[in-house]
């Protein structure tokens, strides 16, 4: 009887290491079977973020992307007398539209309309400045050494909004008439020699140039000028007050390279308000 006990006590030993055997082994079995399960889904996750993640390779054709945004509002510039050649313009204007754009006259276009006088206005006539800019939304209008009688194109233009414009006109190096191309300007740079810029000869609102005698003039350093004066533009939003702050804003525009005094009347000795001259450097020709 002690031996079948003992035979009895072995069997059961047995059975329960079998048991706990099959129960770890079936563990073991499950726990794989879930990780392989779940294996590919992390691998689907991970292919997803690499997709959502931007691509450091370039495309194989590239996308050229202009530094400028296409502009309802316009800038004019005019190119008169001393920086009417083509050299300087197609330098210019080149230099203008890779920065801001040029109107081409749809909703895409840039923000600077440039005009060379005479060669843009049939029969030479500058009057058609204000036909040019009649359906125009402007921001501004810039000239560089403005004809005469270009201060009676700005009055038609000025009449149109009952003679106060809610844009500023800059004038530099103008060789029309003093009086007129200030009265029609928020304000005029000269050179310091020679100080008026006035053309000789007779000025009339139906005429046009004819025997004077132009004194062109070309100052150093006019295209940062220029983008200076466009700079001031598209931040005031509207013409320049004509108080003693005027001359600190026009200093601003031309630099520190050059000096700003306001300009005298030869005749009477009168400083004028928004009228200024800078200092002689500049490369005079005729």
């Amino acid at each position: 009887m002690a031996q079948n006990g003992y035979y009895i006590r072995m069997k059961k030993r047995v059975l329960k290491d079998l048991f706990t055997a099959s129960f770890l082994f079936i563990s073991i079995c499950t726990l794989a079977f879930v990780s392989c399960q779940k294996a590919p889904r992390q691998s689907d996750v991970s292919s997803a973020e690499k997709l959502a993640e931007p691509s450091d390779e370039k495309p194989g054709i590239k996308k050229v992307v202009p530094s400028w945004h296409p502009s309802e509002k316009k800038i004019c510039i005019l190119f008169g007398y001393g920086y009417n050649d083509k050299a300087f313009t197609e330098e210019t204007i080149s230099a203008l539209g890779a920065k801001y754009g040029l109107d081409d006259g749809t909703s895409q276009g840039g923000l600077i309309l440039p005009f060379v006088f005479p060669d843009d206005f049939r029969d030479s006539r500058i009057m058609r400045l204000a036909d040019k800019l009649e359906d125009v939304d402007l921001a501004g209008v810039i000239t560089i050494g403005a004809p005469e009688n270009t201060n009676y194109a700005l009055a038609k233009i000025e009449e149109e909004w009952d003679n106060h414009l809610p844009y500023p006109v800059y004038s530099f190096f103008p060789q029309d008439d003093v009086l007129g191309i200030e009265a029609t300007s928020n304000f005029v740079v000269d050179r310091a020699m020679e100080g008026t810029g006035i053309s000789s000869g007779d000025s009339s609102e139906g005429g046009e140039e004819g025997s004077e005698e132009i004194l062109q003039t070309r100052i150093e350093g006019m295209d940062k000028i220029l983008d200076s004066a466009i700079e001031c533009m598209l931040l005031s939003e509207q013409p320049l007050p004509g108080n003693k702050e005027l001359m600190a804003h026009v200093q601003r525009i031309v630099g520190p390279s050059h000096t700003v005094s306001r300009f005298s009347d030869p005749e009477s000795g009168l400083e004028s308000i928004n009228h200024f001259v800078i200092d002689s450097n500049v490369k005079t020709s005729k």
